[in-house]
């Protein structure tokens, strides 16, 4: 009941009204006073006030462990909460874009919606990034070289991208840490939207998450925001929606 409410209100006002409408239901759900959540969570009390109506958070995770603590709170009095975690991200995700390009954030807001396994990879994806960053420091033991081209996997061919990924392996190997994610940074700040979904596949592939994570940061500061709007919905197009979620979630816009 509680996703049929979430979507049936997805196309009702602005994606920002949206997500102050949402995040205030969920609160009030719960019934935890706003100075018990701030005290759990560290998030500060006027922060979470302004989430309710004023201002909608820049990064994820404010709303990840208010979340989490008003899911305990409902999980102990034995009633769902109106809306799910994916759901608010998602409505996070997108407003953050709203005002450079409602089309676009309206558009990946409804995919984002569509999308039924989201939740589950939402909630795994610390337990991945711990998992793959031991992998990174494995790298120097494997070949250097990524992993061969998967039959049917056409954006997922690494060869265009070998020489960035074995130069960012032997600084790993080496402990040049910084020299490393320099590699994938340059790559994140230059590269066309086009080629982007390819590049994060080739180096999420021979294990450099890391890797990843500075390609996308990197994307999500570009001086064309457009550009970066751009690249997410190429992700968005080569099946890849986490990826562009991540990077429309960093996007820092005005006000």
């Amino acid at each position: 009941m509680a996703e049929r409410s979430a979507r049936s209100s997805s196309h009702c006002g602005s994606i920002r009204e949206q997500f102050f409408a949402a995040f205030s239901e969920t609160i009030e759900a719960a019934g935890i006073p706003h100075k018990v959540i701030a005290r759990e969570t560290g998030v500060g009390l006027s922060s979470i006030s302004c989430y309710k109506a004023e201002r909608v958070p820049k990064k994820p995770g404010p709303v990840e462990r208010i979340y989490k603590v008003l899911e305990s709170r409902a999980r102990e009095q034995g009633r769902p909460l109106p809306h799910t975690l994916a759901h608010l991200l998602a409505l996070r995700a997108a407003a953050t874009v709203e005002k450079t390009d409602p089309g676009t954030a309206a558009g990946f807001l409804d995919y984002l919606l569509r999308e039924p396994a989201l939740e589950a990879r939402l909630r795994a994806r610390k337990n991945h990034r711990l998992r793959t960053r031991r992998r990174s420091a494995l790298l120097g033991a494997r070949s250097g070289v990524p992993v061969p081209r998967q039959s049917g996997d056409r954006h997922l061919t690494g060869e265009k991208y070998a020489a960035d990924i074995t130069d960012y392996t032997r600084h790993v190997t080496a402990g040049r840490f910084r020299h490393a994610q320099f590699i994938p940074w340059t790559m994140g700040t230059n590269l066309e939207p086009c080629e982007f979904p390819s590049a994060v596949a080739a180096f999420r592939n021979a294990g450099a998450e890391d890797g990843v994570e500075a390609m996308l940061s990197a994307a999500a500061k570009r001086h064309d925001i457009q550009a970066s709007i751009s690249t997410a919905m190429a992700l968005l197009n080569e099946g890849q929606p986490q990826d562009a979620q991540t990077l429309l979630g960093a996007i820092h816009t005005a006000g």
